[in-house]
């Protein structure tokens, strides 16, 4: 069955920022501030090193110019540590996220709910240790800037085993005049929004995992007024659905059609418009993003004795989003989520883009709202607090079978709602620390009623440089 619809996308007259402006900040983002303890947004790291003039020092703050040449250039980041301990139902590593709760209830198999039961658990790890690199040169065109970032978020063995993380490149990216080319956070994301915590996953509701960061071609007009437009065309980054035979309660589990693969892969890039207004009491940013999914796939289902045929979907997601400056240095952020079927730009559709029941051929796109909302208190220059929650809730479910007990099910793969929260205090003894004690609680429910809640506790301690 091939289905086309076609997907528009209307803009707001919202909000903006200056192109690039900041150590790891691509287009349209907050501006950046020094790493003391009033930075804004730590844990993106958009804040660049407070520089004092000296012979050779370069064009932007903590940069120095290469000998021979007209380009500055600077290494920064931060070195992270987290001593992280379970507090219920174990997660299994150091990602907090809802997507990690272990589960338990209907359709969730009897050796599935075990791990339900295991407890504890604490961990230590550096792996989130961010360093990067920074150039600008002076050109015709105007400043041409490079930014490279890694991280050690890939694992080639067990930290038992010899300390085996991997360098994992994260954002590269340059900049020329109004272009930005290269790899950097998805124009649709708002990290002038994101809390200020020690969840690396933030807040449901919130573009923040694992498809946040993208190869993409992005261009901004500035329009002058604290008023900037952008558009971009993004990398589809996302497995694009699942599918299941029904009939009866025993019916396998959600088989993910995987993409960029030998079995599934987009015709067509993702598009993303977005406009922001950056004005001293805060800023705000409504942006648009979807296409057509237009899909090729092979024999993916039943051991490869059934082609799917090729698609045509149109999606799309909308957001408004943005923060308020209260008093002081306190700040409210925040954002609402629409989704329909861009799984690509949500990063809580775990189970992708669409559905579909392979008895019958229906094929269901998954809907999802989402909200979430932050507060930031500072009590002195070296003490502030956060507190952070994000909810979001799921529909599109074609299935309409019951799920027994003890035995798998499509409905117990497909998230139905889902729950984030976090408190801590920040400490910053000295510019350039932050030590932060946070309390962490996800909850996710999924389509077969089976649900799960975790809690962590988060001893961080960030050194920049």
């Amino acid at each position: 069955m091939k289905r086309k619809l076609t997907f528009t996308a209307a803009l707001a007259t919202t909000a903006s920022v200056a192109l690039l402006a900041g150590a790891a900040h691509a287009q349209m983002g907050p501006a950046p501030t020094p790493c003391t303890t009033t930075q804004i947004f730590p844990g993106h790291n958009n804040c660049v090193m407070p520089s004092a003039q000296a012979p050779g020092g370069g064009s932007f703050p903590g940069s120095f110019l290469v000998p021979g040449t007209n380009t500055s250039f600077a290494v920064h980041g931060f070195i992270q540590v987290d001593v992280i301990h379970d507090m219920g139902p174990h997660f299994g590593d150091t990602s907090f996220s809802a997507d990690g709760v272990p589960l338990q209830g209907l359709g969730i198999t009897t050796a599935t709910q075990r791990t339900y039961g295991l407890n504890g658990g604490t961990t230590m790890g550096v792996k989130p240790t961010r360093p990067n690199i920074e150039t600008r040169t002076p050109t015709a065109y105007g400043e041409l800037k490079t930014y490279i970032e890694f991280d050690f978020n890939q694992t080639a063995g067990t930290q038992l085993a010899g300390n085996n993380d991997v360098l994992r490149l994260r954002q590269a990216y340059g900049t020329l005049g109004p272009w930005l080319i290269g790899q950097t956070l998805s124009l649709y994301a708002d990290p002038g929004a994101y809390a200020d915590t020690a969840a690396g996953a933030q807040d449901v509701g919130m573009m923040d995992t694992f498809n946040v960061r993208r190869p993409q071609v992005r261009y901004t007009w500035l329009a002058g007024n604290g008023l900037s437009v952008a558009g971009s065309v993004e990398e589809p980054s996302f497995p694009l659905g699942v599918s299941a035979s029904v009939g009866s309660d025993t019916a396998a589990a959600l088989t993910t059609v995987s993409l960029n693969g030998t079995s599934v892969y987009y015709n067509w890039p993702r598009f993303v418009a977005a406009a922001e207004w950056d004005q001293p009491w805060g800023h705000l940013k409504f942006a648009a993003a979807g296409g057509v999914d237009d899909t090729r796939e092979a024999n993916v289902l039943a051991g490869g004795s059934t082609s799917t045929p090729n698609r045509q979907i149109g999606d799309g997601a909308f957001s408004l989003s943005g923060h308020l400056n209260t008093w002081g240095k306190d700040a409210l952020r925040g954002g609402v989520e629409y989704n329909y079927g861009a799984a690509d730009f949500d990063s809580w559709i775990t189970q992708g883009s669409w559905v579909e029941d392979t008895s019958t051929g229906v094929v269901r796109l998954q809907k999802a709202w989402s909200i979430y909302a932050n507060y930031e208190h500072f009590f002195t220059g070296q003490w502030r607090a956060n507190a952070s929650l994000g909810w979001m809730t799921v529909s599109g479910n074609p299935f309409s079978v019951a799920c027994g007990a003890g035995t798998a099910c499509p409905q117990a793969g497909m998230v139905k709602r889902a729950m984030t929260s976090e408190l801590n205090v920040i400490y910053s003894p000295v510019p350039q620390t932050d030590f932060i004690l946070e309390w962490a609680r996800a909850y996710r429910k999924m389509q077969s009623g089976a649900d799960g809640t975790g809690d962590q506790l988060d001893a961080q301690f960030k050194f920049y440089f």
